[in-house]
Order: structure tokens, then sequence, then C-alpha cells
């Protein structure tokens, strides 16, 4: 039997992750001919800088939540000269979003973040804002983790997913949105699904799935969908999943609520 010189050995392994990578780039770009790069979204010159982050020697002095959740508030004169388009990148911005993730009810620990920053209390009332919330998401994209391979950075990648999408799943956003654009978000979000669900055990968990269909289910109970309607009295799973995103019935939950959005859709 031949023995693989070290030479060999080195050019073996340059071949191999070439073609590992050709073969992601191909099927990257079959599925978006113009290449598979995140989505970046533009920063509105007036969107608000935060002047204290975690990370800083100011923060660092806060000893409790409410210092921070204080440090964090735009100044209310600052508030309504802020465009729409600004206002929903400050927003997305804000330090402490992270927080929706310390409840042991995903939708209690939004409904809090929502109502302790200020700049959410500004951006519900801005006509517009589900409507921006609404085009960004559309542009993001789960399969596209081009140039992200630490666990950190796709973790981080993939809470931007859930960010948005337990923030537009909000009654006071689907609120604003008009029938037809409902039924473009609730198909936006089985499109998220169906894009996470590949890199489900790398990157986004059933967190990042179950957060995609909330956004179905929300919609479907706004709508009023007499099937969904029905289901979710019957099932105390499906209960559990609309008031606060548990998976209490597992991924079949998941399941069960993709096939009524796709009967929906």
């Amino acid at each position: 039997m031949p023995i693989l010189t070290n030479m060999t050995k080195h050019y073996l392994f340059v071949a191999v992750r070439f073609l590992l990578a050709f073969l992601t780039l191909t099927a990257c770009e079959k599925n978006d001919p113009e290449g598979c790069a995140p989505y970046v979204a533009p920063v509105p010159a007036d969107t608000y800088v935060f002047p204290v982050v975690p990370g800083t020697p100011a923060w660092a002095t806060f000893q409790t939540g409410a210092e921070m959740v204080a440090a964090c508030q735009v100044p209310a004169a600052t508030l309504p000269r802020l465009s729409t388009a600004g206002l929903v990148t400050t927003c997305l911005n804000y330090p402490l979003l992270g927080n929706m993730l310390a409840s042991n009810s995903l939708q209690r620990g939004a409904r809090s973040v929502l109502s302790s920053f200020n700049g959410f209390g500004e951006l519900q009332q801005r006509p517009q804002a589900a409507a921006l919330l609404l085009e960004r998401y559309q542009r993001m994209r789960p399969a596209c983790l081009a140039g992200k391979t630490q666990d950190v950075e796709l973790g981080a990648y993939s809470f931007t997913f859930s960010y948005v999408e337990m923030i537009i799943a909000q009654e006071e956003y689907l609120a604003q949105l008009t029938a037809p654009q409902r039924l473009a978000l609730l198909r936006e979000a089985i499109a998220k699904y169906n894009e996470k669900l590949p890199h489900e055990a790398d990157v986004y968990g059933l967190f990042g799935l179950k957060t995609s269909l909330f956004v179905t289910a929300r919609i479907m109970l706004r709508e009023q969908y007499p099937p969904f309607v029905a289901a979710v009295a019957a099932n105390p799973d499906l209960a559990a999943f609309v008031t606060d995103v548990q998976l209490q019935g597992g991924p079949q939950t998941l399941s069960l609520v993709l096939e009524y959005a796709k009967q929906f859709n």
C-alpha cells in the first residue's frame, strides 16, 4: 500500500479544502446568483449613537439593571426628531435588546424590553415602523454565513433574526400592516424557517426555528384563522407556544404550527 509523503498529504489537504470551498460557494450561488453575503442594513445618518454601552468603563460602574436601562434611554428631545428609519435602527441597536432572552417566557421577555426602552415607545407610534421592519426582514438571509466561523459570531447572527421576529410579531406592529402585508410577512417567516432548518444544529437551534414560526402563529391569530384558533383552544401545547413561545410539545409543536401556516398561506 503506497505511503503518502508529508508533501503529498499537504497538497491533498489543500485540494480537499479548495473543493469544499468551491462546493459551498456553488451551493450558495444556486440560492443567490448575486453572491451569498450576510445582509448589512444601511445605517441612517440620524441613528442615535448610545454613549454608554457594554464594554465601556462607564458601563462597568453600574451596579443594577435599572442603572443600565436608564443610561440607554434616548433623550426625550431627540426621539421625535429621529426619522422612522433611524429609529428602527436605533431600536435594533439597543444595548439591552438581548434581555428579552433572560425571561422564562420569551414573549414576556420581549414585552419587558419593549416597554422599558423609550425608543420602542416612540417606534410603535410611527405608522411606517412595521413596514420598515418587514422590508428589513425580507432582506435578511439566514443561509448566508460567509465570514462567520466562531460560535460567538454565529450566535450573534442568529439572534439578529430572532430579535426582529419577536418585535414584528407583537400586536402593535402587526396592526400597522395591511392584510396583504401580513400575508407577505407570514410567507417570509416560513421562508426564513426553511432557510434556517439546514443550519439548525450548528447555528439556529430550535430557538431560531421557533421565533420564525411564532411570527406565523401570531399572524394566524390576528387574522382569526378558524382552524388554527380552534387548534389553539383545544391543544395546550399550541396555547403555550402562542402565549409564551414555549415548546411544551417539543419539535412536534413547530411541525403543527408550520402545517397550519402553509394551509393559511
